[in-house]
């Protein structure tokens, strides 16, 4: 009788596909705790929403070559995963769709530069609008560059940061030491520093290193968090440093001609994007007070994606995000007095203030920005305080600023009234060869703060000739080490010692 019954029964349907919701994370989970139950903080409606759009979007970049796309969303106050989307469109054929991008080390771009400049605040070596020089320069053969090619003289600390400008960036972590830097995003939880710093050099900040979307994103959580609560193991603990630097990372200018109101959110965000060299990886990481929202664009297998930018491709999607996450839109709150300093700064360099600056404001500092440097840019001049910047940062400086007045024809009266923008005392120089490998030479390009003067230039005793209106020689060392010197009608001079491997 059973037998007739059970033939009797009608067949099953098929079997319900398994759920695939977030795979790289529960392969992550399988590896890291094999044979055990895991509880997953993921929000599954979240997690699908996310999964959507990424699909949605990276299909849309896949035409111009950006075949994949990774994003992560934190809880600040947690570290709970909320979202995580290893990778893209598991359903569009191409070669690593299985790679978990959040997880993989691949080149950070400017992503790092925030920690950099948080650190220089809480150290007291730097204010947070302090007049940082953007002009050329060479250490050792590495001469960095703005995204845009172009030089301002002198910007504004905070304003660099949120221009994402290259050259401050790198002059900063000369100051701070790439050492000690390493030393910092290690203790920061960036796990995939395992070279020497000499390794990584001045460039890790630019994208000389590697790390993870998910390390970055809880990076960015942690500095969120440590805003609002005491951490005592973050190294980053200064909440007025922590707030300065949320609050210049809200601002939405960026380098690369992307319209601000494309990238507008519902919530403030303060948010940092990075774009490494061939444009191999576009990042965009923002934070809430709440959360901490990870985005990755390029192609796992490590290839080019052209167009795709930190800016243009990853901040659009990480926005979208954002404004799918529920809660208030509560912005971070000042520091209290508890945590900072008074200090008096002024108001148009941004420097501690020095006995000639005029017009100063009483600021909400870092603990430490009384160690901080005085206004070194305001000089008295016949009896009148005057904005007078090096000769070099003024090159540029009055080309973006042309209320800018320097010292007028024949009141110069330092060895500071030139200075070499090319080469930099110290620089080792790479002469480049033309088609016939015959060398081309170098460019050496002064700055004088007088449009009429006349510069006689030498190389190593021997005289190279005389310029006037334009400082510019094309020159042709040879191996060694040289010194250039420049002598004005005035009779001041300036040095520069380089040499060519």
């Amino acid at each position: 009788i059973g037998f007739r019954l059970a033939c009797e029964e009608p067949l099953p349907e098929a079997p319900l596909p398994l759920p695939d919701c977030a795979p790289h994370l529960v392969e992550w989970y399988r590896s890291a705790s094999p044979c055990q139950q895991v509880r997953s903080s993921v929000d599954i409606q979240l997690q699908m929403r996310i999964q959507d759009l990424v699909n949605y979007r990276s299909d849309a970049l896949s035409a111009s070559g950006a075949s994949d796309m990774a994003a992560v969303v934190i809880d600040v106050h947690t570290g709970a995963i909320l979202a995580y989307c290893g990778n893209s469109s598991l359903g569009r054929d191409r070669p690593g769709k299985y790679v978990d991008i959040a997880r993989s080390p691949r080149s950070t771009g400017s992503v790092l530069k925030p920690f950099l400049y948080c650190a220089m605040l809480q150290e007291g070596l730097m204010l947070p609008h302090s007049l940082q020089p953007d002009i050329p320069f060479n250490v050792n053969g590495f001469a960095p560059r703005n995204f845009d090619m172009s030089f301002r003289g002198a910007v504004p600390a905070s304003d660099a940061l949120a221009a994402s400008l290259n050259v401050p960036a790198v002059m900063e972590l000369r100051q701070y030491g790439v050492a000690r830097f390493c030393s910092l995003l290690q203790d920061m939880g960036m796990s995939t520093l395992d070279k020497s710093p000499i390794h990584y050099g001045l460039s890790i900040v630019l994208g000389g290193a590697e790390a993870t979307l998910f390390d970055v994103t809880s990076m960015y959580a942690s500095m969120a968090r440590a805003c609002q609560e005491d951490l005592p193991d973050f190294p980053l603990r200064d909440k007025a440093a922590l707030w300065y630097t949320l609050e210049a990372l809200s601002v939405a200018d960026r380098p690369d001609g992307i319209d601000a109101d494309e990238l507008s959110s519902l919530r403030k965000v303060a948010w940092k994007t990075g774009t490494s060299y061939g444009s191999r990886d576009a990042w965009a990481v923002g934070v809430t007070k709440d959360y901490a929202v990870g985005v990755w664009v390029g192609n796992a297998e490590g290839g080019e994606a052209p167009g795709a930018t930190g800016a243009g491709t990853a901040a659009p999607v990480m926005m979208e995000i954002f404004d799918l996450l529920p809660g208030e839109y509560d912005w971070f709150s000042l520091p209290s007095k508890e945590d900072c300093t008074f200090a008096e700064v002024c108001r148009e360099t941004g420097f501690l203030k020095g006995p000639f600056c005029m017009e100063c404001d009483s600021l909400l500092l870092p603990s430490r920005a009384l160690s901080s440097a005085t206004c070194p840019y305001h000089k008295m001049v016949d009896g009148e305080s005057r904005f007078l910047l090096p000769t070099d940062m003024e090159w540029y400086y009055k080309g973006h600023h042309p209320e800018y007045h320097p010292l007028e024809k024949g009141r110069l009266s330092s060895s500071k009234s030139m200075n070499f923008i090319y080469p930099k005392d110290g620089c080792v120089m790479l002469i480049p060869s033309g088609p016939d490998g015959s060398s081309e030479g170098a460019v050496f390009t002064l700055a004088h703060g007088d449009g009429n003067a006349t510069v006689y230039w030498h190389l190593d005793n021997e005289y190279l000739g005389q310029t006037r209106f334009i400082h510019s020689m094309r020159v042709c060392p040879s191996s060694g080490n040289h010194l250039l010197a420049a002598v004005d009608n005035y009779g001041h001079s300036c040095e520069s010692h380089f040499s060519v491997p």
